[in-house]
């Protein structure tokens, strides 16, 4: 099936329609009246997105129709494949979590740009949960006992790109989170599992903002706290996640596609896959949006690869030694935890020595202990305790109005007031 390209700027057969009133003359006229719009070009965007609807329905059935005969065993052990189990699901059973000591971070920040400063606050909480019974617990938070007040305020006084300064604050948070977390491991002999709210990786931020100084100096810092954080986890045997609510990636099924062409489907084997254009139709699919229509209740997907970005920061010279802080192999996989709600991308992390079993392994382990935590809701999969660390985490209105408004009060005591951006103070 061939979708077009809905995004055009004239449609041809509307010459022939209404040739009096209009000229869909490239040169001259790229939009479209409202009414165009409404009766026309809406709905077709509406159909065509409902085609690849009926697209991807009819090649989810496909997939399930051969759930057998995709089986990679003879490519997992390929570094170039990055699917690392031989099946796309498994089932898992929900463990026994009594006596377990389940600890989340989870931080925000708010960022004010005014024409000669920014001014940023940001806050950290880390919450522990002590698992009596699978649905009863004891929460103790950190470093704060109510879980609300670790803050970090900084006021930015150089002229730098708004980017660039977002970039930063960005890592600082990131910085926060971790380092709370570290404090949290060295003070504590009890910690079973640790759930980072987003990825275990940092992201290699030098890749999109050059060689400044500045932030390749904040992000080598970063970077040697996520190690101190591996080492500290696996010196104690805990397990590290990161929980993942939403992406857009297409990591999984992009390999999935690569994996269809190397089993070389044929008229004998694999022949659905041959009668349709495969390749397009899984351009159409995120991750996501894939193993929400495959995974069923308490199913994983299959392992694979992640987070190989790093690599190409050292390829790209800016930082070579990053390598030598990571020596470990990261996974990631997709766990759904109720029936009702998008799969969580999971991500760990094992040594580079461990073997593909052993990391298999470790994903189910993860996944046994994610499921009772995560099955309060039926719409709603996140693990409790991550659910908890954002609720403390996260800034009230009142408190950026306390906070911002104390900057403000200071600064007009000696006459000096601060200059929004002209999008904040428009009249109009």
């Amino acid at each position: 099936m061939t979708i077009k390209n809905t995004f055009t700027f004239f449609d041809e057969n509307d010459n022939e329609k209404d040739n009096s009133k209009y000229d869909y003359s490239i040169n001259q006229k790229i939009g479209y009246t409202k009414e165009q719009l409404l009766f026309k070009n809406l709905k077709e965007i509406a159909f065509d997105y409902l085609k690849i609807e009926e697209t991807k329905k009819e090649f989810m059935k496909i997939i399930q129709k051969n759930m057998r005969e995709l089986d990679f065993s003879e490519f997992i052990e390929d570094p170039y494949f990055d699917i690392k189990e031989n099946i796309l699901t498994r089932e898992m059973a929900h463990a026994n979590i009594r006596g377990l000591n389940i600890a989340s971070v989870d931080g925000s920040s708010v960022v004010k740009h005014y024409m000669n400063a920014d001014f940023s606050f940001l806050k950290a909480i880390c919450v522990k949960y002590y698992f009596i019974k699978n649905h009863s617990s004891k929460i103790k938070y950190y470093p704060d006992i109510s879980g609300y007040n670790n803050y970090l305020v900084q006021g930015n006084f150089i002229n730098k790109d708004e980017t660039n300064v977002d970039a930063q604050i960005s890592m600082d948070m990131n910085f926060m989170e971790i380092n709370l977390l570290n404090d949290l491991i060295e003070i504590s002999d009890n910690l079973d599992l640790i759930i980072l709210d987003g990825s275990i990786v940092p992201m290699p931020i030098n890749l999109l903002f050059g060689r400044d100084p500045g932030i390749s100096h904040k992000y080598d810092t970063l970077l040697r706290e996520y190690r101190r954080l591996y080492a500290n986890c696996i010196d104690k045997d805990i397990v590290l996640i990161g929980s993942i609510k939403d992406t857009r990636t297409s990591a999984l099924i992009h390999s999935l596609r690569s994996g269809i062409q190397l089993l070389k489907p044929n008229t004998s084997r694999l022949s659905d896959f041959i009668k349709v254009n495969y390749r397009q139709i899984i351009n159409y699919f995120s991750d996501l949006d894939f193993f929400t229509r495959l995974l069923n209740k308490s199913e994983r997907s299959c392992i694979f690869n992640c987070k190989k970005d790093m690599e190409k920061i050292r390829e790209s010279g800016i930082k070579r030694e990053i390598p030598n802080y990571f020596p470990y192999n990261f996974y990631a996989f997709y766990l759904k935890t109720v029936k009702h709600d998008t799969p969580c991308r999971i991500e760990f992390f094992t040594n580079e020595d461990d073997t593909i079993k052993e990391a298999s392994n470790k994903a189910d382990l993860i996944s046994s202990i994610i499921l009772p935590i995560s099955s309060y809701n039926e719409n709603y999969g996140l693990p409790i305790p991550q659910i908890e660390a954002h609720r403390r985490a996260v800034f009230k209105p009142s408190e950026i109005n306390l906070l911002f408004n104390n900057i403000t009060r200071n600064l007009s005591k000696n006459g000096i007031t601060l200059l929004e951006k002209r999008r904040a103070r428009r009249p109009f």
